[in-house]
């Protein structure tokens, strides 16, 4: 009697490999005019500007460039009775790389990163230097879209023992990509002078919102465009100052995936193509730019596997493959509401009516610790408001003013571990604000936050992908006819590291339910090495 397989049609990541790497940035942090000399340098932090960063994938290796912000402390050389602790940042450049067999370009790459030291010194004879030495840990997967052919199930003779394994994975849905042009017209800011010449435009985009609906994913976000440019002087002027600005400009497309729905997960990738930019008149310059659009959409789904099986009755040919996939460990979603009371700043008037707060989350560190991911930010509040003032005034004024609110905000996920990888999205979900009853230079803004978090791990499975049998039955008979002779009434086999009931069961070629029968099992994944295991002769 054959065996028969039942096999699964999946769309899965398949992981090319994966590495940690440590690199050693060095880098100057040098004060900008107007602070006070180091006298001492009290405390350095950095961290990798994630936004920054810029990968390749060569043949065999991935290539990342990016900064480092730096923010330090330190006690300035000032006369008595002056502000001795001054504050200074700056960025420091970084590049490596790290080797993946198998990675080619095309291929997708994640890259996490963390700094885990810094050193700093400053050299008296360079008292406007603080020298910085940083260590950073990278972690970076490479994954690439494979169709795989999965064996869920097998029957066959009555004594054929499966071994079959539980995963969760993201199966894609689909993918797509899309091209947009962004241009618009950027106004050189009041207190700038005009332009003569533009020098260099660069641009990043970063997206604000994304949408699944039916068929289709909304991707909103701004081009954040930072332009260089030799501005218009008087002829009495030395020489031609460099100035720099920058702006937002917003954009909207959408791309279209087949299949996709509203409560599917979603990977999008935002990446300037192309920029330029050109002068328009003497203030406004005309900005024009390609982004390249990746989208992807994911939904979790469960599969049983078949990694191993065997029959004591039937001789079998098992083909196996490897398989490297991210498997889902959990994920979840949570909200919390951060309220804070903030206070008009005394050159602007009180309050008669908030007209509106906008709210964006920006967040600083995100991070795994045991069954649990923790995501650490700050929210950047924007309030106009209509200004109280006396009866007589024409009208009454718009005013508008920034604030700050920290926050943190965590998910359980049972069987998160620090080295897993975490993917995460924080929304601003509602914002409300109000004046405080008794003060009119009050206000107090609450914002509901939501974190959705997805934590994965890389799993190796040898999966069965094919079963023949090898044997005529002519030849299978003398063979069990020889083995019966042969093989003792009973064997003791006592249990080694690293054993398991399936590996004993199939190196004895006997059923597992023999050997739990045999042993009186009652939970046959509990075995220790040392312990004595009956093997019974095996039943025709």
């Amino acid at each position: 009697m054959g065996v028969k397989l039942t096999k699964e049609l999946v769309k899965v990541d398949q992981v090319v490999g994966e590495d940690r790497a440590q690199t050693v940035v060095d880098g100057v942090i040098v004060l900008p005019p107007g602070k006070p000399d180091i006298e001492r340098v009290l405390s350095v932090e950095a961290e990798v500007n994630t936004e920054t960063l810029e990968i390749n994938i060569l043949d065999g290796k991935v290539m990342v460039e990016g900064t480092i912000d730096v923010e330090a402390l330190y006690v300035g050389c000032v006369p008595s009775g002056a502000q001795p602790v001054h504050f200074v940042e700056g960025t420091v450049d970084f590049s490596f790389f790290v080797k993946i067999p198998g990675a080619r370009k095309n291929m997708d790459v994640r890259v996490k990163a963390r700094v885990e030291h810094v050193q700093f010194s400053c050299n008296e004879h360079r008292p406007r230097e603080i020298e910085v030495r940083i260590i950073v840990e990278f972690f970076v997967k490479v994954t690439q879209r494979v169709q795989i052919e999965i064996v869920v199930d097998a029957t066959g003779p009555a004594d054929l023992q499966v071994l079959r394994k539980t995963i969760r994975v993201d199966n894609v849905v689909g993918e797509a990509r899309a091209q947009k042009i962004v241009k618009s017209d950027v106004s050189v800011p009041d207190k700038k002078p005009d332009i003569l010449e533009i020098i260099k435009v660069e641009g990043k985009a970063r997206t604000t919102e994304v949408k699944i609906l039916d068929g289709k994913i909304i991707i909103e976000g701004v081009l954040e465009v930072s332009i260089l440019y030799v501005a218009e002087v008087h002829c009495d002027k030395p020489e031609q100052p460099v100035h720099f600005m920058e702006a937002e400009i917003p954009f909207t497309e959408f791309v279209e995936v087949h299949g996709c729905r509203e409560d599917m997960s979603k990977l999008v990738k935002v990446r300037v193509e192309h920029i330029r930019a050109r002068k328009k008149d003497d203030r406004t310059v005309t900005v024009e730019a390609v982004l390249d659009i990746k989208a992807k959409v994911l939904e979790p789904k469960i599969i049983e596997v078949v990694e191993d099986l065997f029959s004591p009755s039937e001789m079998l040919d098992v083909k196996k493959t490897r398989v490297k996939v991210d498997q889902v460990i959990g994920e979840d979603d949570n909200q919390i509401v951060v309220k804070e009371t903030f206070k008009v700043p005394l050159e602007k008037p009180p309050i008669e009516q908030i007209f509106k707060t906008n709210a964006k989350a920006k967040v600083t560190e995100a991070r795994i610790i045991d069954d649990k991911v923790v995501v650490d930010g700050v929210l950047k509040l924007e309030t106009l408001y209509v200004a109280s003032v006396p009866h007589h005034f024409p009208q009454q004024p718009l005013h508008f003013v920034e604030n700050e609110a920290p926050f943190t905000i965590f998910v359980e996920i049972p069987g998160a571990k620090e080295d897993m990888m975490l993917d995460f999205d924080v929304d601003v979900e509602h914002v409300s604000s109000r004046v405080e009853p008794n003060d009119d230079r009050r206000f107090e803004v609450r914002v509901v936050l939501r974190l959705f978090a997805k934590v994965t791990k890389m799993v190796q499975l040898d999966v069965v992908v094919d079963v023949k049998q090898i044997e005529k039955e002519e030849e299978k008979e003398k063979k069990e006819e020889k083995d019966k002779k042969d093989y003792p009434a009973m064997t003791i086999y006592i249990v080694q590291k690293g054993d398991t009931l399936w590996k004993i069961a199939k190196r004895y070629n006997v059923t597992l339910e023999a050997i739990i029968r045999a042993n009186n099992l009652e939970n046959p994944d509990l075995i220790y090495p040392g312990q004595r295991l009956i093997i019974p002769r095996r039943m025709y």
